[in-house]
């Protein structure tokens, strides 16, 4: 993201057809005994009770049909694909001074593996973001287990009773609880109820990546991101104070009232994961391109800001929808949160700093609506590459982030032409002069890099890279590769070797020497 150094500088069921024969038989010999024996006109039929419509929570595990609203009438073939996608059933309540999460989880996981899996790990994130999680009452199919938790508590291994082989399923659950951390913590300080907004980033037991170097766990690094999971569907049902305005990745699929409290369901997949931001003094303004809603969050005092996001916002989903392909989801929100980033990218949903919103702020030394602008645009087209196309956000941290650094130039170039797009892309620049234009490679995992370099190389010499990249190819192969990549990796995890052969087969071209120029440690 530009301007910061991640930025920062970024009770049970009832047989209804067994009921109505019970009342049916039972009407048939009262009409007897009333009658002593005499026979008796028919009683008139007791009406079948109307059957009660199943709550949006409770579908089969194959029923996919609750998260069809949440996508695009073109993108909707998805739910008939992904066999394999683990499904994640959250329920869990927010306290009524929101420092506290009490719930239950369960997960349908599927060995999508060449081998037998003997553990299944959760990543623990609050733990190592300023707040608490433990987990309790642990079952697979059933059955009770001991977990062991590592990594300095940011990950919980699951033994399973058995061996589970490529193709089988099991279903773990467990009940979690939350403290919320009250100062800024972790990575840019995403976890936490600060300045009257609750922000859950990563808040709940999540299944990390399982690839060729096995599970992908370890101490979260000090730069960048920390999330590497697979697409997943979630339905998750949370209860919160009413008072409260909550934002959330998907669609909300039900609302319920319970005195001074709210029930509120939501459907989201495929998806990275799950976020939710919450607020008593949130206004949201909104506008439709397409099948898809735009919902811009901030408060009252900031509506400015809000309607600039949302035009931000708009513009973005239209230059990439266009370059890459259509944006899947029936909605986006833009939500205002306090950080110490500028922004952070979820599925379906981005959070943006709240002094962005500020007209009287100037960050870094530039109008808020400029950093708003940049900000905004590179969170909308992560939508494209980390949430629709994954990679290891850890080891390969380029492969999203330069990527999107190069598309909110060709957003600037969509939205106001050259002339602007070029007073953008020379912040790269900027950014690469802070190691002096050092020839560190872009590829390094980002525990690698020290604080300023992870940004003056990642967020600076990476998209130059990629301007390198469409130069050797051409521009109108670069545009066709981008787009093939994202076409052929959607809702997967793309590699910095798949991209590079990709690249090679569209140009017809041998791209090793610009790839260890760049990319690569020598």
């Amino acid at each position: 993201m530009p301007w910061n150094e991640k930025q920062r500088e970024q009770v049970g069921s009832v047989n209804m057809s067994t009921l109505c024969k019970a009342i049916t038989a039972v009407t048939i010999v009262l009409s007897l005994v009333v009658g002593c024996g005499r026979a008796q006109p028919a009683a008139t039929p007791v009406p079948s009770p109307t059957p009660t419509a199943p709550h949006p929570f409770d579908p089969t595990w194959d029923d996919r049909a609750v998260f069809r609203d949440g996508l695009i009438e073109a993108e909707q073939e998805v739910l008939d694909r992904l066999p394999g996608a683990s499904v994640y059933r959250l329920d869990f309540r927010i306290s009524d001074d929101l420092l506290f999460l009490d719930g239950h989880q369960k997960v349908r996981y599927t060995n999508q593996e060449d081998e037998p899996l003997h553990e299944v790990y959760f990543r623990l994130f609050p733990n190592m973001a300023g707040g608490k999680a433990t987990v309790s009452a642990i079952k697979i199919d059933g059955q009770d287990v001991d977990p062991v938790y590592e990594f300095q508590d940011s990950a919980l291994r699951v033994p399973l009773p058995t061996g589970l082989s490529p193709g089988e399923r099991v279903v773990i659950e467990m009940d979690f609880e939350v403290e919320v951390a009250q100062e800024m913590a972790g990575n840019y300080g995403l976890f936490g109820y600060f300045d009257g907004v609750l922000v859950l980033d990563e808040f709940y037991p999540v299944i990390p990546v399982y690839d060729d170097e096995g599970w992908n766990v370890e101490v979260p690094p000090p730069n960048g991101d920390v999330t590497h999971f697979d697409a997943s569907f979630y339905l998750v049902r949370v209860s919160a104070p009413s008072n409260l305005t909550v934002v959330a990745s998907g669609i909300k699929i039900g609302s319920e009232s319970q005195a001074d409290r709210q029930v509120l369901t939501f459907a989201a997949g495929p998806a990275r994961d799950f976020y939710l931001a919450a607020s008593e003094r949130y206004t949201v303004v909104s506008e439709t391109v397409g099948e898809t809603t735009i919902n811009s969050y901030a408060f009252p005092e900031w509506a400015d800001g809000a309607e600039l996001a949302l035009q931000f916002a708009t513009d973005a989903l239209r230059s990439f929808s266009e370059r890459l392909g259509v944006y899947p989801y029936t909605e986006f929100d833009v939500v205002s949160t306090p950080m110490q980033a500028l922004g952070m990218e979820y599925p379906g949903i981005v959070a943006i700093a709240l002094n962005l919103y500020d007209p009287d702020e100037r960050v870094p030394g530039l109008p808020f609506s400029v950093v708003l602008e940049s900000t905004v645009a590179h969170e909308v087209a992560h939508q494209w590459f980390y949430n629709i196309v994954g990679n290891d956000q850890v080891d390969e941290p380029w492969l999203d982030e330069a990527i999107v650094q190069y598309l909110t130039w060709l957003y600037y170039v969509d939205t106001h032409g050259e002339e602007a797009a070029q007073s953008y892309r020379s912040s790269w620049y900027d950014r690469w002069d802070r190691v002096d234009r050092a020839d560190i490679p872009i590829g390094l995992p980002s525990a690698t890099y020290e604080q300023v370099a992870y940004s003056a190389i990642v967020y600076g010499r990476g998209p130059l890279f990629i301007a390198a990249l469409t130069e050797e190819m051409g521009q109108v192969a670069f545009d066709e590769f981008l787009r093939d990549y994202y076409q052929s990796h959607k809702w997967g995890i793309g590699t910095s070797k798949a991209f590079e052969q990709l690249a090679e087969q569209h140009c017809q071209c041998d791209l090793t020497a610009l790839f260890e120029e760049w990319v690569y440690e020598n």
